[in-house]
């Protein structure tokens, strides 16, 4: 006697519940997160190598050079 074939049925699972969830997590996850801050960069800042010389108001001069031309001021 020979078998009587079984109608074989499509699997399809319904995967909207489990988007759902996972869109659910993934805005959870970015909502609480912390932002994470840059730690400083400590720069170094080099002392003075020359002492500073205190300009005359009075008795001195300038020379401004310019292309071809120079100009002096006293």
């Amino acid at each position: 006697m020979a078998r009587a074939k079984v109608a074989r049925k499509s699997t399809a699972i319904d995967m909207t519940a489990m988007c759902d969830v996972a869109f659910l997590l993934l805005t959870f996850f970015i909502l609480s997160a912390k932002t994470k801050v840059p730690d400083p960069v400590k720069a170094e800042v080099p002392a003075a190598t020359v002492d500073l010389i205190k300009i005359p108001e009075t008795d001195f001069a300038i020379i401004t050079v310019g292309q071809g031309k120079a100009f002096f001021y006293y």
